[in-house]
């Protein structure tokens, strides 16, 4: 069961890291600017948000397994949308189809592994988005060498949208089946309280995560003064580490909590925001991100798993706090930016050292809600 939905999020991950190095080959097979291009990926954004408020009703429908087992592949096979793309509208197109697929598969799988960690009696969650990273990490390093020996993104893409669309097909139909089907849903309904504090914990960890993905690299270039090799391994330490802590947390919980262990976390993130922040020479900035990832890498899955207690059914809570991570996913980088050309980087990052003490002040919402045994039936 455990194998199952590991593999499940592995090909999960394998699809967001292979779509992430081909975009500049899209860029030149269709010859759009970097403003065009900029606008066009929006079209992801959008399509993810109709995803989101699709996946409660259809959860409520088919239930976590079942919605895992569809959607899952389904957001597989749309990564080869985008290179067969033949002009800008059908890209606009394809970009929506592959959002949308992202966001309720998001849900579903997230749904899915919460009921898988309540039968299995460990909290597994941020484990299972290690395996995500680790998938995106491969799907990353592949498609930097399909780059490298100039292999076209049809032929990868489509090649990727195969292989894992199958996997996922597999390992998602040897889920055990759990009495969820079915269960009422209320449609477009806003968060309830408990979700909506939960959602703006993962909100704070999201700013703080996309805003060091973005702007890690640009930050020690223009503050400690690094070079192109030594900015990327800024954003590779706090890679590293947020897999790495995600792929260990299961004993730190078990043996601290989630609460206790989301509150270290966020604190040991704040001693690598401070960092970064004061950093005089590149390396020590570099720590500070890799303490970040170290410490905000529980803090997502917590909030889903949380929320999925939480809510009336699974899909309604995941769905909330997946709607407040992606707003802060798009909105995190443009405030960054919007702060450093009024003030300075430094300050922009003071914004994000704010939202990671922010998480250590407010992890009791994380507190776990005493419910009764989730029968399995194999």
């Amino acid at each position: 069961m455990r194998r199952a939905i590991s593999l499940v999020f592995l090909s999960h991950g394998l699809v967001a890291g292979s779509w992430s190095t081909r975009i500049p080959w899209i860029q030149e097979h269709l010859g759009l600017s970097a403003t065009t291009l900029g606008l066009v990926l929006l079209a992801t954004a959008g399509g993810s948000i109709i995803g989101l408020l699709a996946a409660g009703p259809l959860l409520a429908r088919l239930g976590a397994r079942n919605a895992t087992a569809v959607l899952v592949p389904i957001y597989c096979l749309t990564l080869g949308l985008p290179a067969l793309s033949p002009s800008l509208p059908f890209l606009c197109l394809a970009l929506v189809c592959y959002g949308a697929a992202a966001g309720a598969s998001n849900v579903a799988v997230n749904a899915e592994a919460s009921g898988v960690q309540k039968a299995a009696g460990q909290p597994i969650m941020t484990r299972l988005h290690g395996m995500w990273s680790v998938g995106m990490l491969a799907g990353a390093g592949a498609g930097a060498l399909a780059a490298t020996f100039q292999v076209g993104a049809p032929l990868h893409l489509g090649a990727v949208a195969v292989l894992t669309a199958g996997a996922a097909a597999l390992a998602a139909r040897s889920l055990p089946v759990r009495p969820d089907a079915g269960v009422p849903g209320r449609g477009l309904a806003l968060p309830s309280r408990p979700v909506l504090a939960i959602g703006l914990l993962a909100f704070c960890s999201s700013f703080a995560e996309s805003s060091v993905v973005n702007w890690s690299g640009i930050y020690v270039r223009d503050v400690t003064g690094a070079d192109a090799v030594a900015a990327a391994l800024a954003y590779v330490a706090f890679a590293c580490t947020a897999a790495a802590s995600r792929l260990g947390s299961v004993a730190v919980i078990v043996r601290l909590g989630i609460v206790r262990t989301v509150r270290a976390g966020a604190l040991t993130g704040l001693a690598g925001g401070l960092l970064v922040v004061l950093a005089p020479v590149t390396w020590v900035a570099a720590l500070g991100f890799a303490l970040i990832g170290l410490g905000l890498a529980t803090v997502v899955p917590q909030a889903f798993s949380a929320a999925a207690d939480a809510a009336p059914s699974p899909g309604e809570g995941v769905s909330g706090v997946a709607m407040l991570t992606l707003f802060a996913g798009l909105g995190g980088p443009t405030l960054f930016g919007a702060v450093a050309d009024a003030f300075s980087p430094r300050v922009s990052f003071l914004l994000v050292t704010g939202a990671v003490a922010a998480i250590a002040l407010a992890a009791p919402v994380l507190r776990p809600r005493v419910s009764a045994p989730v029968p399995v039936h194999v």
